[in-house]
């Protein structure tokens, strides 16, 4: 009876890694059947035991629990933990059962999720194409007016580029429900594990899938403009490089110096990339104010907003924090009061820093956890040479500056689901 539920739950875990491509609703119901069967395997196994290992990756997670003591807004607290749960079920039904996956399920495990990233690709590449007119067209007088503009002469070339690629951009999110940040994090995993295996495939046919397939996933990196994976990926792949390769260093060092060189070369030319680029490097550090027209708002200096009031929260709140409760409310009233921008009237903006995060709940604690808990699985990986590890927690941890990951099931899922994954196995030398 055991081994055909043991089967059952690796078909489960199969299932949920092809994730990219389920609804957040199939995504809670295979998650919620895939831990009650996980524990029962656990509690009826004869040799079950448990260890103080699985407290390593719940701890953020238990302290960000313990601020609702002093939260007030408790339905938004409660609320918010419910959709980073997955922080807690992961890391604690892998542990349970980290006897049951070998390296070769575990590339299995893998190899699914990427087949469905690239299923999500395809389905997205064919909605651009059939509406290519109109995505591509010039901009509308809606969009005219609704970017704060009277005619298309007042706009510049730049602002031109900017709305048309957020038209592309709002284009891809509304088709796949699922923002191109995410997409970039999912796209540049899939890049490694199949750059990284390539030369291991020994039939030429998946050799040659594999090519095709890195082609498509660098092509749709490229469209989607996600700036943030883009950058993690180049730092994470120098990084790996430096540490686990046993190249010469003279062409380790070529190799890293290419990195960089070739995202210069990328910023010469038109492209969504450089757009975004050039809008930061037009903004600097300024910050939206009350007296700012609708026309004068763009990603760079709303977010420059957000880290302003990141950083006033926690001088205000250094030890304690606001709680996990209050946290939106907090940077709320800090927009309103010490901004005024509009801007952060029409939607709330979260920390955009997910260690502003951690440190806004629950105080310097709060980060400190967070920050150990990364510091471990770095090492982790490191001592263990399990390079498919250390790609993960780098790259996400990288992306973590700019992004709350963690708070849409989009990222915790594919962080807590890899990282569990990869760092509670058998087998955990993966390479």
């Amino acid at each position: 009876m055991n081994k055909k539920l043991r089967k059952i739950f690796i078909a489960l875990t199969l299932l949920i890694a092809a994730f990219p491509i389920l609804t957040f609703g199939t995504r809670s119901v295979l998650t919620f059947l895939w831990a009650i069967l996980g524990i029962y395997l656990f509690v009826n196994h004869k040799n079950n035991r448990l260890g103080k290992d699985v407290l390593l990756l719940i701890f953020p997670f238990l302290i960000l629990c313990i601020t609702l003591f002093y939260s007030k807004n408790l339905n938004y607290g409660i609320s918010l933990l419910v959709k980073m749960v997955s922080f807690l079920i992961f890391p604690l039904v892998f542990y349970l059962n980290r006897n049951s996956f070998s390296k070769k399920l575990i590339s299995y495990v893998i190899y699914t999720f990427i087949f469905s990233v690239l299923i999500l690709i395809f389905y997205q590449a064919i909605s651009v194409f059939i509406n290519f007119d109109t995505l591509f067209q010039n901009i509308t007088p809606s969009e005219i007016k609704s970017n704060g503009f009277k005619s298309i002469e007042e706009i510049s070339k730049t602002k031109l580029d900017q709305i048309k690629l957020r038209r592309f951009r709002n284009f891809i999110i509304e088709k796949s429900n699922t923002h191109t940040t995410y997409q970039g994090l999912w796209i540049s995993f899939s890049l490694f594990i199949l750059g990284l295996n390539i030369k291991n495939f020994k039939k030429n046919s998946f050799k040659l899938f594999a090519m095709i397939s890195i082609i498509v996933l660098v092509v749709w990196f490229y469209l989607i403009s996600a700036r943030m994976p883009l950058m993690a990926f180049l730092v994470t792949i120098s990084l790996a490089v430096f540490i686990f390769s046993k190249l010469p260093k003279k062409k380790k060092t070529l190799l890293l110096l290419s990195i960089p060189l070739a995202f210069s070369v990328l910023l010469l030319f038109k492209n969504p990339i450089s757009t975004r680029v050039k809008e930061y490097y037009t903004n600097g550090l300024s910050i939206p104010h009350q007296k700012f027209e609708s026309d004068r708002f763009n990603s760079s200096n709303v977010r420059n907003g957000v880290y302003f009031c990141d950083f006033q929260i926690i001088k205000e709140n250094f030890f304690m924090g606001v709680g996990v409760g209050d946290i939106q409310d907090e940077l709320n009233n800090c927009y309103s009061n010490k901004i005024g921008a509009k801007v952060y009237t029409w939607r709330d903006y979260n920390s955009h820093n997910q260690y502003a995060f951690f440190w806004i709940s629950a105080g310097f604690i709060g980060f400190i956890g967070f920050i150990g808990f990364i510091v471990n699985i770095f090492i982790k990986s490191i001592r263990t040479v399990n390079i498919r590890l250390f790609y993960v927690i780098c790259s996400s941890s990288i992306v973590f500056i700019s992004e709350n990951l963690l708070e849409r099931s989009d990222g915790v899922v594919f962080f807590f689901f890899f990282i569990a994954l990869l760092y509670y196995n058998k087998d955990l030398k993966a390479t």
